[in-house]
């Protein structure tokens, strides 16, 4: 679905049948292989669904073969380092996922269904199709995967949706997974592979943008409920200068614990990961006052923060709800400052627009503190120097 949507999207269908010509060379089973791009309707909608037409031996693939044929194949053709890279990520990745679940070694693993050479037209296919795109000169963002559901039946039997290799893979890069819209396997092996290696960040929405093609790539299936197809969105950024994302708030109401445990539990919530923490005063049933305990997180972090308040404040449950948010860059550098003939490392905090402008520097406060009582210079003082020194190193290292 995606090598059809990288070509309704305008890849050069020549340059991906190119690279596909390489693969025979190097992987003797196949003796020819050829794409053809096949106009298609998918619930009334019209979409691409590439077809590969293949001539090859059936038999079975030791991963380490698939791992040394790919990579001569990537060597031979003229893609740019990140799309040979994107190749040599992905066909790593599915081989030693499938020989993690079979308990052997990537050296002795039989491969299967992902053992063909459609799996490597897939690949080579798509990192070609990305290349003629230039989508490796951007950012790639990606919806949550639907995975489907149901059963799916392969050489190992008859498991539920989705395929363990499938939901192995979106374990390591944190992938997040939705059931539905159909009981049928959505998400392949080799697919969820191709997004891991090529996917910088999931989203919720999609960031600012002016879209400039919109590829659509059809499934084989025609789905009882849903357009079986796969939605390709490349344009340029929208001049919002900032970053986007989602987090997750937490809440509870408490009316029936002292100060200092409102206190400890925040302190605790801030050690489980949250990224912020507060308290708002309140007055609730009964004209009792207490507090609302706020906490803002990631969605990896959602059940352990929510667990953390539930245990500090005796809360017997919480709320939660998404935010979306626009933030600058963070880093911090460390830099050298003088002071009084003594060398301190003070962290300075900076923070960058999404074009790499500068739109705040800060010290960090325990720092610039522990300098102020090391040389008995005020805070302020010790402060503006630091401010002062960080500003010439930053634009040393930005040419400003």
């Amino acid at each position: 679905m995606l090598l059809g949507a990288l070509i309704d999207a305008g890849a050069d269908l020549n340059k991906i049948q190119q690279a596909l010509n390489l693969i025979p060379s190097h992987f003797t089973r196949c003796r020819s292989i050829q794409l053809a791009a096949v106009e298609v309707k998918r619930h009334g909608f019209r979409a691409c669904r590439a077809e590969l037409t293949i001539d090859e031996d059936a038999e079975e693939t030791k991963a380490e073969e698939l791992i040394r044929v790919t990579g001569a194949i990537i060597t031979s053709t003229n893609l740019s380092g990140k799309a040979k890279s994107f190749a040599n990520n992905t066909v790593r990745l599915l081989t030693e996922v499938e020989s993690r679940l079979h308990g052997v070694e990537v050296s002795t693993a039989h491969l299967h269904e992902a053992g063909s050479a459609d799996t490597i037209a897939d690949i080579i296919g798509t990192a070609a199709g990305c290349d003629s795109l230039k989508l490796f000169e951007g950012d790639i963002y990606s919806y949550p995967l639907a995975v489907g559901g149901g059963t799916v039946s392969f050489s190992h039997g008859t498991l539920s949706v989705p395929a363990p290799a499938v939901l192995e893979i979106a374990r390591r890069h944190r992938i997040p997974i939705l059931g539905g819209p159909v009981n049928l396997e959505l998400a392949t092996p080799t697919g969820v592979s191709m997004l891991a290696s090529l996917v910088d960040k999931f989203v919720e929405a999609p960031p600012p943008l002016v879209p400039d093609m919109v590829g659509l790539g059809a499934g084989n299936r025609e789905l009882a409920n849903a357009p079986n197809v796969l939605r390709l969105i490349v344009g340029e950024s929208a001049g919002q200068p900032f970053e986007r994302d989602s987090v997750q708030v937490v809440e509870t109401n408490i009316d029936d614990v002292s100060g200092e445990v409102v206190g400890t539990s925040m302190q605790r919530i801030l050690d489980a990961g949250a990224k912020d923490v507060w308290v708002t005063p309140a007055q609730f049933k009964k004209s009792r006052p207490g507090y609302v305990l706020h906490a803002i997180c990631g969605r990896d972090d959602l059940e352990k923060i929510a667990g953390v308040m539930m245990r500090e404040t005796g809360t017997l449950g919480v709320r939660y709800r998404q935010w979306d948010r626009f933030i600058l860059q963070r880093e911090t550098v460390v830099i050298k400052l003088e002071v009084r003939n003594a060398i301190f490392d003070v962290r300075i905090k900076v923070a960058r627009d999404r074009f790499g402008k500068v739109a705040r520097i800060k010290p960090e406060f325990e720092d610039v503190d522990s300098i102020s009582r090391a040389t008995s210079l005020p805070v302020n003082e010790i402060s503006a120097l630091a401010l002062e020194q960080a500003r010439r190193e930053l634009g040393k290292r930005t040419g400003a």
